[in-house]
This record gives C-alpha cells, structure tokens and sequence, in this order.
C-alpha cells in the first residue's frame, strides 16, 4: 500500500481536541494509520493527541476561510480521506447524506424505513414555537431541525418562554423516558459492514447527554436491517442513538464513545479506511460485555444524583469503581495531552462569572 493511502486528514473545526476529534486519532492510529489534524488559532499544544503527525492551522469552522484552507491542505498532500469530527465541520464539507442531518427530514426518512420515531412538532421560528407553548405536553425536548445548539428538557410553559434560542427551524419532541441505547457502525456499498450495539447507563447531562458509561450488548438484527435500508446511499461511519424503540439522534461521522467499538473488537473508523483502501473486509459485530466511561461526564452524573436523592451514597460509590480493561473518552495516561487541556480549561471556567460560562457553553456546544 503506497504511503499516501495511510495518510487522513482529521477535522472538528475548532481546538482539534474535542473527544470525537481524539477519539477519531487514536483509533486512525490503532489501525495503523496516520493522521493529520486541523487546528484553529489559539489551539493549545496539549489539546490535540500525541498520536497526531500532523497538525494544520486552519481558521474556525464559523469563520471564513475554513473550507478553502482545507481544500488547499488536500490539494498539497495527498490524503486517503477525511474524517469530520463535528456536525460543523460534517456541514461545511457538505459530504454526503447530510439531508438526514436534519431531524425532520431524518424523522420522514426513518418513518418511511419502519423505524420508529418520538412524536414531534416542526416550527420555523422559535417566535413560532413560543405562540404555541401552552399547548404542548410537558415535559418536553427542544431540539434545533440542523445542529446549532445542544438538546433541552423543558419542564413547563413558563421554562419555555424564559429561553432565548436564535430562530431557525425547531423541533418540539415527545419526552420519553425509556432507556437510552445506541448502535454504530460503518455502511458501505449498501451494507452495514460493521457495527457496535451499545447500551447506556448513565448520561452527562442527565437530561440530554451523551453516554458517560455504557456497555455493549448484542446487536439486534433487526434493527440493523432497518438501518441498513435507512441508509443505503450513505458510505462512512454513523452513530444512530435511540431511547426505546424511537430513533432520537443520527450522527454521520465518528462519535465520542468510539473507544468503546475499537475495545470490543471493532474499530470502525479503521475498517471504513481500510475499505477506502480496496482491502478486504469481514463482516463484524462488536463482542458484548465491554464497558465504556467518560469519566468526567459519568463523575458530574453520580455526584448530580447522589445529591437530589436519585442515587443512593453506596450506589454512587459503587458507579464510580474501576472496571479492567474498561474503554476511555479522553482520560489516557498513555495520550494525557488532552485530558490535561481539559482540566486547564475547566479551572479556567470555574473563575468565570456564570453569564461568561453560558456564552462558553453556547460557543462550545
């Protein structure tokens, strides 16, 4: 295999130390590829993985100048492909499929292929969506139709109306509240190539978080097929997340969990490369019974909990134990550049006045 076909370009769009970005980067590496990664101004040498070869200035994904600056990087080295690490950077790229980036769209899809979706309202302007607010069923989720800002519970009418979101389309959907599973994977070719079922035990933030410690579970076949048709023109990784039966979020790129895939045995960023590369293939399922934890998110959850009463003092003890051989997000001695970042940003933030955290929150989210 020439260099050139182990070379990737890996961007978020920002620091380039996000935990899809790193994630992405030791997985590349774990597979025996090479990685570059983009870097905005002001990055923080730690922030990016040690396991990072490369690192390329670019401007922010919201400033001009991004989209050229990556095209010019393509056109200067020869790369086998890029991995986006961010529905940002997924959008600016425009790569393909990102017509089920948008929640209603992707509801309309995902009703068509059989799978089940929450019961949701469409509006085009949150001005819209505040007219109708003491008509809705509480508790609900705020969600944006296109990635903006992060998902919210809302409790009740009054909530509601104290929020100021930027208009764009909204969707208002159903709270449900049964568990929280996930299953990722890599199609290619019409056929879902490789996957990992994963079930979620606890979420940071415990409304509508991501997973701060989950397990793999076997995948259930059925399901897969109807994802399979769901997204038969798309070719990449995706990450589709569900709480019961209803399909709430679909990623299209690699997710902040996927340490837990390459622990259990299937490294999907990896197999999508070393299919781009004309490589053979076999079908693989991730084996069952492998733990994932974010520590930071999983630690805010168990201590959240254990002072609203929702978790016991033994319990919350018993959360936060170690697991052998458990996968990690960011904490790695072996690659301790980012979580060190974090920790700096994080003492940085505890200084700040909380109307300043807020608008970090928004810039970062």
């Amino acid at each position: 295999m020439g260099e050139t076909r182990r070379w990737v370009l890996v961007t978020d769009g920002g620091h380039g130390g996000s935990r899809d970005c790193v994630a992405a980067v030791r997985a590349l590496h774990a597979g025996g590829y090479r990685s570059a990664v983009t870097v905005a101004p002001g990055t923080s040498p730690a922030a990016v993985s040690r396991y990072s070869r490369r690192r390329i200035p670019v401007p922010h994904v919201a400033q001009d100048g991004y989209v050229d600056a990556l095209r010019a990087e393509l056109e200067r080295r020869s790369y086998l492909t890029v991995v986006c690490a961010s529905e940002a950077s997924l959008r600016a790229l425009g790569e393909a499929g990102l017509h089920l980036t948008d929640k209603t769209k992707l509801n309309e899809a995902a009703r068509a292929t059989g799978i089940d979706i929450p019961v949701s309202r469409t509006f085009t302007s949150w001005r819209e969506v505040l007219a109708e607010s003491e008509s809705f069923t509480y508790p609900l989720v705020v969600k944006p139709a296109v990635r903006t800002f992060s998902a919210l519970r809302v409790d009740a009418p009054e909530r509601l109306r104290a929020l100021d979101l930027d208009d764009g389309e909204i969707v208002i959907q159903e709270w449900i509240e049964d568990g929280l599973h996930a299953l990722s994977g890599v199609m290619w070719r019409g056929h879902l190539v490789a996957a990992t079922a994963e079930r979620w035990l606890r979420i940071w933030p415990t409304d509508c978080g991501l997973a701060s410690a989950a397990v793999t579970v076997a995948s259930d076949p059925v399901l897969e097929d109807k994802l399979e048709r769901l997204l038969e023109d798309y070719e990449g990784v995706f990450c589709a997340q569900f709480a019961g039966t209803r399909l709430i979020d679909l990623n299209l790129r690699v997710h902040s969990s996927h340490s837990l895939s390459v622990a259990a045995g299937v490294n999907l960023v990896a197999t999508h490369c070393d299919l781009l590369n004309d490589m053979p293939v076999p079908r693989m399922r991730a084996r069952a019974g492998f733990f994932y934890r974010w520590f930071e998110g999983d630690l805010r959850h168990v201590v959240q909990a254990s002072r609203s009463g929702a978790m016991s003092r033994a319990s919350a003890v018993k959360a936060l134990l170690p697991h052998r051989g458990a996968a990690h997000s960011s904490e790695s001695l072996r690659d301790p550049g980012p979580l060190v970042s974090r920790l700096i940003y994080g003492a940085g933030r505890v200084r700040m006045p909380p109307e300043q955290r807020a608008q970090g929150r928004s810039e970062t989210g």
